[in-house]
């Protein structure tokens, strides 16, 4: 079963007394370097696992996961996209329309953070505004092997107008997720459901459509 976060917060009461919540759906992509640990990301918080050994992603793959913030039922589709070089020039098709990114690098490797203010960069130039960005330094069960400091980022993080937090996929995920879902504008929020669900699909289609109701 899936670790996921749980706000309080009861709806509107309909006539028979059962609660009546808002849902809203947000396209959210992961960008990043190979091996950075973005599927591990995915995993742990959708599904609640975490394999040591995580195979690459080819193109991306696609999850959904639900979450709530107080009144409000928020369902994240997640492209979660591949980080090899020759994979670059499609990531365009999955941030074009997301409502939010996650930006992952890896605390021990200060290349994978350079590479990550590069894609910080391309989403503040092509992505759809305002689009939220966060910022995740991931492995923090590796942080004896840490290159880059937590200090270091977030002054990059506070100049960028980004959130931040590092994460580790053996334990601890929800809390990027949730402080997104909370940033998102619920009650302007525009569909981005992907026509095709299919792991390593490329999707061919993306309509836009009021997405809370």
């Amino acid at each position: 079963m899936a670790n996921t976060p749980r706000a309080g917060g009861a709806g509107a009461q309909r006539p028979n007394g059962t609660v009546q919540n808002k849902v809203c759906q947000f396209k959210l992509v992961l960008l990043g370097e190979s091996a950075v640990g973005k599927s591990s990301l995915v995993l742990r918080f959708v599904k609640g696992q975490f394999h040591e050994y995580q195979e690459s992603t080819i193109g991306a793959a696609f999850l959904t996961q639900p979450l709530r913030v107080e009144d409000t039922a928020v369902k994240f589709e997640i492209w979660d996209t591949a980080g090899q070089e020759r994979y670059h020039s499609l990531a365009p098709m999955y941030y074009r329309g997301a409502q939010a990114a996650i930006v992952v690098y890896d605390i021990p490797n200060q290349d994978t953070f350079g590479r990550a203010k590069n894609w910080v960069k391309e989403l503040h130039k092509q992505a759809s505004p305002p689009i939220v960005i966060a910022l995740a330094g991931n492995k923090a069960d590796l942080a004896n092997k840490r290159v880059v400091e937590f200090e270091e980022a977030q002054q990059y993080a506070d100049e960028n107008r980004l959130l931040i937090m590092e994460t580790s996929a053996k334990t601890m995920v929800n809390d990027i997720f949730l402080a997104i879902a909370k940033k998102l504008p619920k009650s302007e929020a525009k569909g981005g459901a992907a026509e095709e669900h299919r792991v390593g699909a490329v999707p061919t289609q993306q309509r836009a459509s009021g997405c809370c109701k």
